[in-house]
């Protein structure tokens, strides 16, 4: 459930495989009025990008999630001071300096069952912003103040064109909803959706439902079965609308039976139409070192799908991105997590940064412009890390928080 500004002749890693082949509302839900005071551009090269490897001191604020708005201004929710302790940090000069906000009303959720825990952090501008997974809080002055909001469980989160967007689940056995909000209103309004994404989950709980945005465009991807498959309708469903409506079913690119399941997606910075999707089959003979990943690329909203390089052979996808200039990110969990990175449109992939977790996880892998974005990981369990880069994600330097 972690998370786009157009710039003149940005070439997405969609738009490079061109070139290469050739080619209703419901239900209503206000929050209350938070109180008045405090209580996700370079040449190619052929040279590898260097591995940044964790320090081995565990640092005093363990980051969970981060946002910023800008290269300069920016978020990160974290654990401090004990197992379930939120800490909320801001930055005004790139991640140089940090100073303290008021602790959230909510517990980090990692080590905790409670409704109100978070786990993730998004910003839409200076005052508008929210903590969720699974409770939801909304701030309206820049994080110094928090309200919860009266929605289910929230399972993805995405924004986009003034909206913010949020899946909900009750409990693995209930049924999906999707709600959306006008940054800085305060009020979620349940969306119609297609009778097939909102159904509950069918088979140990794999189906997830997700939602991506960038710009008007959003996208559902009903995640499908990452075991191996025998049998066709496993592999997932998409459905692409405009504004969280009047959504359009694309077909799946993911083959059966050797191709595995929709695992991830990324929809292209500045480019709506452009989408990567990788099927992931977990197949594997320990510590998942050896899986099959196979990537898709479409620059017509998932009308049409070209098979791309594998971009690895083991570990489990978490979570893709593209910064809309060719360069592409898939980050790993496994016994050693990674993140991948294509600098040449998808055609050949090569590890970029060992977090050094194990199974830990990655959050908010976001880019800002073609040049500027940001990662988190691993996630909890181990030492925490915030990542930045400014040359396209050729090379990632840690932000000591």
């Amino acid at each position: 459930m972690r998370r786009h500004n157009r710039v003149a002749g940005a070439v997405s890693v969609a738009f490079v495989l061109m070139l290469v082949t050739g080619c209703g509302t419901a239900n209503q839900a206000t929050r209350p009025a938070p109180p008045a005071t405090g209580h996700r551009q370079a040449s190619a090269s052929a040279s590898a990008p260097a591995i940044v490897s964790t320090p081995p001191s565990l640092p005093a604020f363990e980051t969970a999630g981060a946002s910023f708005i800008d290269p300069n201004v920016g978020w990160v929710l974290g654990r401090t001071g004990c197992a379930d302790c939120a800490g909320l940090l801001m930055t005004r000069d790139g991640g140089n300096h940090w100073t303290r906000l008021p602790s959230p009303p909510a517990p980090i959720g990692y080590d905790t069952q409670s409704p109100r825990a978070v786990t993730d952090v998004a910003f839409a501008d200076a005052r508008d912003g929210f903590l969720y997974g699974p409770a939801m809080f909304t701030t309206l002055d820049g994080g110094r103040s928090w309200a919860r909001d009266p929605l289910p469980p929230v399972q993805s989160f995405a924004m986009g064109a003034g909206f913010a967007y949020a899946v909900t689940q009750p409990n693995i056995d209930a049924s999906y909803s999707l709600w959306r909000t006008a940054i800085g209103s305060g009020r979620w309004t349940r969306l119609q959706l297609p009778a097939a994404a909102g159904a509950p989950v069918t088979w140990n709980g794999s189906d997830v439902l997700a939602v991506y945005a960038e710009g008007a465009t959003v996208v559902l991807l009903r995640r499908g079965f990452t075991g191996p498959m025998t049998e066709p309708g496993l592999q997932g469903q998409l459905w692409l609308g405009s504004d969280g409506m009047n959504w359009q079913s694309r077909t799946v690119p993911c083959t059966v039976p050797a191709g595995g399941g929709a695992a991830v997606l990324s929809i292209a910075r500045a480019h709506p139409d452009a989408w990567l999707l990788d099927c992931y089959n977990n197949e594997q003979s320990s510590q998942q070192q050896n899986t099959q990943h196979h990537l898709f690329g479409t620059t017509d909203g998932g009308l049409t799908w070209i098979r791309l390089p594998d971009p690895a052979i083991h570990d489990a996808p978490v979570l893709l991105a593209d910064n809309g200039s060719g360069h592409a990110f898939l980050a790993e969990v496994g016994a050693v997590d990674e993140m991948r990175a294509t600098f040449d449109g998808g055609m050949h992939w090569q590890t970029i940064l060992v977090s050094g977790g194990d199974f830990y996880g990655w959050a908010d892998l976001t880019f800002l412009n073609a040049d500027t974005g940001f990662v988190v990981g691993a996630t909890h369990y181990s030492p925490e890390h915030l990542y930045r880069t400014d040359n396209g994600g050729r090379t990632w330097r840690i932000l000591r928080v």
